[in-house]
Order: C-alpha cells, then structure tokens, then sequence
C-alpha cells in the first residue's frame, strides 16, 4: 500500500489529514521537488535544530544492528576456534535481531520507499530485493543453529561463514542506505515530510 504523506498546509491549521490508499502529495510541493537540505557531517551538531534532518535517527538504528551483528559474528568465531560458546542463546540473540530487522525492512518497503519511489524511480525495488536476499541469509543460518552440532569442525567452520556473510551484507546494504537513500529523502522532502515518513515508519512497527 503506498503511503499517503499529510496536506501539511491542513494539518497547520488543525485540519484532519485522510488516510488513503494513495498517496497524497502537499499541494504546495507537488510540482516541484522540496529544498534541497544537505545531508549534515556525521557526530555534528547544529545550534539550529531544523537543521539536523530527521531522517537521521535511523542511523541510530543501524548503529544498533551493526554492533550486534559484529558481537554474535565474534561469537561464532571463537565457537570456530574451539572456545565454548552458548549455542541456544547465540540462537536467541539472533532470532531476536531478526524480528526486529524484518519489521524494519517491512517499515522502509512500506513507508519509506513508497514514499520515496513517488520523487526518484528505481531505487526502491533494489533495497527490496536485497531485503530478500538478507531474509535468505537469515534462513540458511537459522538452519545450521537448529541442526547444532557442537563436535563437527566442519559445522563450526560453516557456522562462521554464514554469521559473516550476514554481518557483510546486512552492513554493506545499511551504509549504501545511508550513501544514497538518506540524501535522497533529505534532498526530495521537505522537513515537514521527513519528520511525518519517520511517524508513519516508528507507527507501522508492531
């Protein structure tokens, strides 16, 4: 369902905002592209706080993921090594970050990219497919983790190969996110817009 962003025009003056099956464009940007908002140097601060775009707070997200994707990776490779490791909480830890990883994905193809796909086409259906690939990945892992066994160099071998082969392409797919989707929407949509595609992403996730 394509995500309807608010006739802010109404919204400042108090009016309800429909919601719709399409997507509804403020009459006062749907001509034209928004003003451009550069895409501020990462760990900067502005005294102006309308200059920190908040599509940025998704890079707090992907921080979040990255960390534990690198910590379970470290994990299986001392498992590889030979050191004991926990092999039911390794699969907690990661059935975990993949539910919140899969409503992400779900948020951005729903909110996100819908969104986006209005201003700049062809973007979106790439990070869709790689989502898929990504739930790929998660799958063949999750099959090693429940077929464990613990004596089998082989399977320790293989275990970290796939925590690795996770951690590149979730890591690769999140930075190209931040080299090419951030700006798009910073550049595309107005500040107003970014804060209200950041709404509807924080509400869709259950």
């Amino acid at each position: 369902m394509a995500t309807p962003l608010p006739d802010f025009e109404t919204a400042r003056g108090g009016g309800a905002v429909a919601s719709s099956s399409t997507t509804v464009l403020p009459s006062s940007v749907s001509s034209s592209s928004s003003s451009s908002r550069p895409l501020p140097v990462a760990n900067s601060f502005s005294d102006d706080a309308e200059e920190i775009s908040p599509i940025l707070i998704f890079l707090f997200f992907h921080k979040a993921v990255c960390s534990e994707l690198e910590a379970l990776h470290r994990l299986a490779l001392e498992f590889a090594t030979g050191h004991h490791v926990d092999l039911r909480l390794l699969r907690e830890r990661y059935r975990f970050l993949r539910s919140i990883y899969k409503h992400h994905c779900n948020a951005e193809d729903e909110v996100i990219f819908s969104a986006l796909d209005i201003r700049v086409k062809n973007v979106a259906q790439t990070y869709s497919l790689e989502h898929k690939g990504e739930s790929n990945l998660f799958d063949h892992l999750f099959e090693l983790l429940n077929s464990a066994t613990e004596t089998d160099e082989s399977y320790r071998r293989e275990l970290a190969r796939s925590t690795g082969a996770l951690q590149t392409s979730v890591s690769q797919h999140l930075a190209k996110e931040q080299k090419q989707v951030f700006p798009l929407l910073i550049e595309k949509f107005k500040y107003e817009e970014q804060a209200y595609i950041v709404w509807r992403f924080l509400c869709s996730i259950p």
